[in-house]
Formats: C-alpha cells, sequence, structure tokens
C-alpha cells in the first residue's frame, strides 16, 4: 500500500468514525514560543486539551507534517530516524477513551494488512507516583493479546507529560511491528522497548486522564481524552514490506535521485548509504521548512534549516557531488510530495532559490574549513588525543564552519572533540562581546559582523531611513569580512536593518573612490553595521559619501492595507498574528474565527487595490503610548513598548504602531496580488501575497500561458473555456469506453486463469503471473476469480516496475479446511526475495526477485496442498 493510499485510508477510516477531517498546521508553530516546529499532530490542539478553547468537533483526525530536531545527528545511521516526518493522528477531546482508541487501532492494523501475530503492544508499567495502566492491559488482552505480547515500559517511554509546565497528561499504550530476531540483536530477551530494529513502534496511543500541578502532583480529570500517532514513513515501511524507511516510497525516490547525482550506487558502501540517506532527508525537511517560511539564518529554526541543508551538502561533497546538488533533490521533493501538498509546487521556486545560495555558500566555507579541519585531524590522531577546542573554535569563528559539523567529522573517524574547552571559548568571546558593548547587543552570540561591531562600538550610526531613503554622509569605520564582503558603519544610514517581520534594506554606497552594493544590515541596540559588497574602486574610511536605499523592496505597506481590508472584510475580530516582508511579497498571519472565503478573498485583494489606486497619504508620527491608544493604533504584536511609539497612518482608515519602513503613498505599491491563504494552526490563516512588479510579472505569466494554451487548441483566447469543456466530455466519454474494453479484458484473463486451474483435494487453485501494469490490478483479478469461484484459493505474482507483487486470496470454504492466505503469501516470498503478510482471506506481498515468480507460485500452491492434507 503507497504512502498516498495510507493517508486517504486513514482519514476516511476515522471520518466514518464522527470525526472531523482538520486541516495541518505549519511547521512554524502559531503563537507557541515553547517550541521552534510543530513536532507531533497533537501541538495545534493544546488549547483543546487545556480546556481553554472550545473544539469545532469533539473527535478530529489529521495528517500532520512534524519536524524534531533531537535526531539530526542519527539520521542515517539507523532503519527510522527523521527529522521531518509525517503523523497521522486521532484526537478525542472528552468523548471517547481507552476502549475505542484501541479497538479502532487494531481494526485499522488489520485493513492495512498487518497481522496480529506480528503486533506487540506496550503499556506504562507504573512508578512511585502513578499507578500501572491495568485498564489498558485488560482490553489488551480482550482483543487476544497474552501477558506476554504485552510490555510494561517506564515513565520515559509511556508516559505523555503536559503540553505546558502544568495540565493534562496520561499513559501510552504504543503498537509495535515484529520484524522478526534477524533485524534484532544477539539478546534472547529482546522485546519492544529494546533499541535494535526488530521492534518497530508505528503507532502511539495517549490516554489523557490526569491534570499536572506545579508540584508535579496528578489528579484524574472528569472526562478522558485520546492523542495518537502514527508515523506515515514507518507504517508505509511496514505496509511495502521494506528493511527501513529510506526504502519506501516517500525515501527510496530521493536517495535513487542522490545516488544519481552522486554517479554512486547506494550499497557501494556504509558512508555512500549514509551519505544518500542523509541528502535524500534533509533535502525533504528543507523544503517544508522553506514552504512554511523558514529561511537559512544563525538562530532558533533559521540555524535549524541552516544546519541540515549544510549537513546534507558536506555529505554530498564527501561522497564526490562536485556541483550543487541540493536544488535537484529538492525537485524531486516537489514532484513526490506536491500532489498531498499543493503549496510546495507553489513554493518551489522559492525553495530552489534559498538551497541554491545556502549550498554555494557553504561549499566555500567547505573548501576553506575542511582543509584545515582534516589536516588538525591527522595531527591529533598521531598524537593519540582528541580534537583542540581551538581548532574547532577557529573554523567556528573565523570560517563560519558550524561546531556540529565539526563534530559529527571527527566523529566519522572516531574522533572526539573537547567540548567542555569549545563551550568555555565561546563564553569567553561573549563575555568580552558584552564588556565592549551594552548588554543585550550579542544575545545571538558573536560571529564576524558582531567582532567588528564590538572593535567599532564608539563609531555609532545614527538610522535616518523613515524620513530620507539618499543622504550624504560619512563612511566612520571599515572592516574586511570573509568572502570578499565589507563591514561598514556610516555617520547616517538609510538602510532599515532587519526586525519587526521586515527584512534589511538593500542599496548602494557611492563615494569619490569606489562604489559597493548593500547586501544586509545587522541591528544592534541603537547601532547598525552594513554588510556590502565592492562593485569599483576602493572606498576608504573617512570618506564623504552617498548612501541610497532601494526603495523598490519597501512595501511593508501592504501589510497594513491588508490587515484592515480583513477587519473590513472579515469583522474586526480579525486580528494579526505576525508577517514577513519581503522585497515584492509578503506573507501575513491573523486570527480568525473562520477561514474566509474564495469570494471574501477576493473582497480583500479588490479593497486593497482600490486603496493603492486611490493614492492615499501613507505618514508614520512618534507620540505617546497614551495618545496612540486614544486614537485607535492596533498594536497586536508581543513586543516591549517605551513611552513612545511609532505610529503608521495611512490617510483616516488605518493606524498601527509599526517600526518598519513604508512608501510615501499607497499608489507606490502598484499592484497587490493574493497568490496563497491556508491554515498556520487553530483559528489561524496564513495569507501569501505579491506586489508591485512581481504581481505584474504573475499576470503576465498567467496571460502567456493562456496564449500557449490557445494556440495548443488551435483556437482564439477567448474560446478556450468553451474548447476545454468540450474536451473534458470527450475525456470522459473515452474513460467510460477504455473501462468497459478494460473490464472485457479482464474477463478474457480471468477466463485464461480459470482454464489453467487445477483441483486439490476437492477445492480449484487457480496459480498464475498475469501481465498487469500496478499491483492494484492484482486485486481486482482476484476479486473476478472469487466471485466466479467463490471457494477457491487463487495464487497471483507479476512483475511491476522492475519488482514482484504477490497476491493470495483463499474463500471461506477453503479457509474452514485450513488454508491460511497469510501462511500461503509467507511460503511464496522467499523464492521473490521480499516479504508478505495478511488475514486468513487475503494476502499481499512483494519482493524484488522478478525469476523467482515461478518458484513462488510453486511453493505457494505446495503450502495450499499442505495445508488441505493432500
Amino acid at each position: 500500500m503507497n504512502s498516498a493510499d495510507i493517508r486517504d485510508l486513514y482519514r476516511d477510516f476515522f471520518v466514518e468514525r464522527g470525526h472531523l477531517a482538520g486541516e495541518p498546521a505549519s511547521l512554524v508553530p502559531a503563537g507557541d514560543a515553547s517550541v521552534l516546529f510543530t513536532t507531533a499532530g497533537m501541538q495545534q490542539y493544546k488549547p483543546y486539551f487545556l480546556g481553554v478553547e472550545t473544539p469545532p468537533n469533539t473527535r478530529i483526525t489529521t495528517c500532520q507534517r512534524s519536524f524534531r530536531t533531537n535526531d539530526i545527528e542519527n539520521v542515517g545511521k539507523t532503519a527510522r530516524h527523521l527529522t521531518f516526518f509525517e503523523m497521522l493522528g486521532n484526537f478525542s477531546f472528552g468523548d471517547y477513551f481507552k476502549a475505542e482508541a484501541i479497538q479502532w487501532s487494531l481494526e485499522l492494523s488489520d485493513q492495512l494488512g498487518i497481522p496480529r501475530d506480528k503486533v506487540w503492544v506496550s503499556v506504562f508499567g507504573g512508578d512511585a507516583q502513578v499507578p500501572a495502566d491495568e485498564e489498558a492491559v485488560e482490553l489488551w488482552k480482550s482483543h487476544g493479546f497474552t501477558e506476554d505480547r504485552i510490555v510494561r515500559l517506564g515513565r520515559s517511554d509511556n508516559f505523555w507529560g503536559p503540553a505546558g509546565p502544568t495540565g493534562p497528561c496520561g499513559p501510552c499504550s504504543e503498537l509495535y511491528y515484529d520484524f522478526g530476531p534477524e533485524m534484532g540483536c544477539d539478546d534472547p530477551a529482546c522485546k519492544p522497548g529494546c533499541d535494535c530494529d526488530r521492534y518497530l513502534e508505528y503507532w502511539n496511543l495517549v490516554f489523557v486522564q490526569y491534570d499536572m500541578d506545579e508540584a508535579g502532583n496528578l489528579t484524574p480529570l472528569p472526562k478522558g481524552s485520546i492523542d495518537t500517532g502514527m508515523g506515515l514513513d514507518r507504517i508505509a515501511m511496514v505496509t511495502q514490506g521494506v528493511a527501513n524507511v529510506f526504502e519506501n516510497d516517500l525515501l527510496a525516490p530521493l536517495v535513487r535521485k542522490g545516488a544519481e547525482l552522486a554517479g554512486a550506487e547506494p550499497a557501494a558502501s556504509s558512508a555512500v548509504t549514509r551519505a544518500l540517506r542523509i541528502m535524500a532527508e534533509h533535502a525533504r525537511g528543507a523544503s517544508f521548512l522553506i514552504m512554511d517560511g523558514v529561511l537559512p539564518g544563525n538562530d532558533g529554526r533559521d540555524y535549524v534549516l541552516r544546519r541540515i541543508i549544510r549537513r546534507a551538502v558536506q555529505q554530498g561533497v564527501a561522497i564526490g557531488v562536485d556541483k550543487p546538488f541540493l536544488a535537484t533533490l529538492t525537485d524531486a521533493v516537489v514532484d513526490l510530495m506536491g500532489g498531498a501538498y499543493p503549496a510546495l509546487v507553489e513554493a518551489q521556486s522559492e525553495i530552489r532559490r534559498v538551497v541554491d545560495e545556502e549550498e554555494v555558500r557553504f561549499r566555500r566555507t567547505l573548501d576553506q574549513g575542511m582543509g584545515i579541519l582534516e589536516e588538525a585531524l591527522r595531527r591529533a590522531r598521531d598524537a593519540g588525543a582528541e580534537l583542540p577546542a581551538e581548532i574547532a573554535f577557529e573554523l567556528h569563528d573565523t570560517y563560519g564552519f558550524p561546531f556540529d559539523l565539526t563534530r559529527e567529522i571527527a566523529a566519522e573517524q572516531e574522533m572526539t572533540v573537547d567540548e567542555v574547552r569549545f563551550g568555555h571559548l565561546m563564553e569567553e568571546q561573549r563575555e568580552r562581546a558584552r564588556s565592549a558593548q551594552k548588554e543585550g547587543t550579542f544575545a545571538s552570540g558573536p560571529g564576524e559582523v558582531e567582532d567588528f561591531q564590538r572593535r567599532y562600538a564608539e563609531n555609532a550610526s545614527e538610522f535616518v531611513g523613515y524620513e530620507r531613503l539618499e543622504v550624504f554622509t560619512v563612511v566612520r569605520a571599515l572592516g574586511e569580512l570573509s568572502n570578499g564582503r565589507l563591514a561598514v558603519k556610516l555617520a547616517e544610514s538609510p538602510f532599515y536593518a532587519e526586525g519587526g517581520g521586515q527584512i534589511a534594506d538593500t542599496g548602494w554606497i557611492h563615494t569619490d573612490a569606489g562604489k559597493l552594493e548593500v547586501e544586509n544590515v545587522v541591528k544592534f541596540e541603537n547601532d547598525q553595521v552594513i554588510v556590502a559588497r565592492p562593485v569599483e574602486g576602493k572606498v576608504a574610511e573617512g570618506e564623504r559619501a552617498k548612501a541610497m536605499v532601494n526603495a523598490v523592496r519597501r512595501h511593508q505597506t501592504a501589510t497594513h492595507l491588508l490587515h484592515n481590508a480583513l477587519r473590513i472584510v472579515l469583522g474586526e475580530h480579525v486580528r494579526q498574528g505576525g508577517s514577513m516582508v519581503r522585497p515584492e511579497r509578503l506573507r501575513f498571519d491573523f486570527f480568525v474565527r473562520e477561514a474566509p472565503t474564495a469570494e471574501q478573498l477576493r473582497q480583500v485583494e479588490d479593497l486593497v487595490n482600490r486603496r493603492i489606486v486611490e493614492n492615499h497619504p501613507v505618514r508614520p508620527f512618534v507620540t505617546t503610548r497614551e495618545y496612540a491608544a486614544e486614537i485607535g493604533a492596533l498594536a497586536f504584536f508581543e513586543e516591549k513598548y517605551g513611552e513612545f511609539v511609532r505610529v503608521l497612518e495611512i490617510d483616516d482608515f488605518s493606524r498601527e504602531l509599526c517600526g518598519g519602513t513604508h512608501v510615501s503613498s499607497t499608489s507606490q505599491i502598484g499592484l497587490f496580488k493574493i497568490t496563497g491563504s491556508q491554515s498556520v494552526g487553530a483559528n489561524t490563516r496564513r495569507i501569501e501575497a505579491i506586489t508591485s512588479a512581481a504581481a505584474i510579472e504573475h499576470y503576465r505569466g498567467l496571460e502567456h500561458e493562456w496564449d500557449a494554451l490557445a494556440t495548443e487548441l488551435k483556437v482564439r483566447p477567448d474560446r478556450v473555456t468553451a474548447t476545454v469543456e468540450r474536451l473534458a466530455v470527450q475525456v470522459r466519454d473515452l474513460e467510460k469506453k477504455l473501462r468497459a474494453a478494460e473490464t472485457g479484458e479482464r474477463k478474457d484473463l480471468v477466463s485464461d486463469l480459470l482454464a489453467g486451474a487445477v483441483d486439490v483435494s476437492g477445492v480449484t487453485v487457480v496459480a498464475g503471473s498475469p501481465e498487469v501494469e500496478t499491483a492494484d490490478e492484482l486485486l481486482t483479478l482476484v476479486d473476478e476469480i472469487r466471485a466466479r469461484r467463490p471457494d477457491s484459493v487463487a495464487l497471483l505474482a507479476s512483475a511491476v516496475d522492475g519488482r514482484v507483487a504477490a497476491v493470495v486470496a483463499a474463500g471461506d470454504a477453503a479457509v474452514g479446511r485450513g488454508v491460511k492466505a497469510g501462511d500461503v503469501i509467507k511460503a511464496m516470498v522467499p523464492a521473490i526475495g521480499g516479504k508478505g503478510g495478511g488475514k486468513p482471506t487475503l494476502a499481499r506481498g512483494g519482493g524484488a526477485e522478478v525469476g523467482g515468480i515461478g518458484a513462488a507460485l510453486a511453493a505457494g500452491t505446495t503450502a495450499v496442498r499442505d495445508a488441505l492434507g493432500g
């Protein structure tokens, strides 16, 4: 069963049982500062579990994209560890409890074709504070699980803590799939809870039944709730009969693409295998993080993205990929998962741009740092010592070489790094920075720009960009940075430093002797450092300069127009939750009771464009907090405000507190187009939009596609819609005829198979290898064989896309005489080098050895004969 089918099956299963199909949340949690990423399906529902909000339904099911950072260094080393994954979940908020959750987990496992004899379960075994979950034990026993198949685990494994410092919590019960002793360790007592790969946890059921107070005391809740999670990668691994998550249909194509780029066989060596797995997994994780608005940086979630990109690049370089490759892999991610995540397709160009720029930049860092690191590792190995912390610190501080990567590369050569000493060196540098600058300046940790600021802290730069976009000023300080860039401090600067959801200004600095192009502006306490690249000549300290902002990039005003329009169309309950403004494109998060309709979004877009065309004046001014409140200025960000605040006023209809930069009149925005609207959490929506030239280019692209379509259809552009409707009718008619023809072909094929049937002790046994396009066609064939011969046993095995797909179906009479389809498929799969299983009436399997199909059918027929006693 492929992953798309599993997603659909899971959703439909629980919708049929009264669950609301919920929208997945963004990987960036909305309004939850307690975590960097969405790490589980329940995260967006924390307010419901905590009882602070009322859920739209007491039963909800989702497929939630998730990201966890604690397993980054394990990716590629084990059969199951991932950073990004999809979590299938079903939730009950004071509705059903343990009995239903356990029963449905087994029913769905049956529908997934997982044999009960392969399933083990764990329960909370109790401790001094909380009793063992004997209720769960008895429920599992009622479904046929014996005591030896129920494993009691401790609090760290089988107890879910509260979503905050206090609140609802409870014991867990997990379902494990047993891959057999050949996948396990040497311990004869090995069972779930062991770190080996034999037992794979594929579903976790959390029974929320206690309330924890600040002292850690637990009080039973009046009503229990349910929070479950099934990892899609893991269950696909089970249903597809593969040994690790990197061989399932979600990751195997990415591994193959990486191998193609590297010109290597995936199993060429353990190092190559590990590298390809890391490249594939991190390409997928990076794609989804960027889709949800994360960009590479040095702090928080931005650093995590930078780390996995750099880790993937380093592994690619290590196995000989000498050209940038990651954008090609992220394209493959979009091709593979765009059907389930349309937003991924929309973000493809941005994903390509971000990973390509980061890879090119990091390859330069690798070129500089790897030589130093390899030589240092050689010397340390010869001396029988660990890698000196001073080397790791120099690589980090001078070359931007991440310490995490230094530690990993050392570990691959069975070397260690003096992490304690490295931490001391980092702290010493932070202390030097703190003593040279006001408190709070270097909260994110020092780097080359921060070091420049520390040395030139007395040459403070005054920001004048609110009033002027061009200024004549003086170059007060100048310093060299890596990659040919310069750090610059101007006496007066018109350039805005990144903050408040707005990226930094770019532009130019001209002197009599040279010209610089501004790439970034870094904010410090009442100060800034400009990062620029030389374009012409040579700029010197003390020169007079003309500084000019690229004003086309300043479109934060559009977010204010959007906010105002949303409040007019949807109601004044709309509250801003955050924003990100880039040149000619913006992202705006807001809290709202109901998702806006397509018609409401059109009204919002029209209203914003009308405000633009009307050319309203935009006026910033500074006033007291009290007066800003009196005139109704909106302030929804959880920011610290002083006595005086800056208000951005657009004519007489919009007033908001804002520290960003803006156009002087709305007409300068040019054009506004909403490109996306999606849910990013409970009652939280995200709108993405483009402005100015990007919006014009968007419409030109649509016009070009429309004209190309008209040309392809050989009609005038105004006849495209009618022509497509006519062709759609023709396609539906042809599809009906094709289905009728295929039905006839299948009947002929079934007749041929039945003609070759044999009688085994009074039971008709049909064994064959029909030509099919997909594995699902085999299911259709066995259904038709059973329709004609209800008491028969059908064994079919065929080559599909270079692998073997096998199906066994047994009629009720045959099952009554001892034939079990699951046992028959297990007798067949060794010949095709695979795995399989199922229920007594229907079982499926697969393998890689196409040449073993004949032997597999013979082995299956023998198994049927043995079961019938003849």
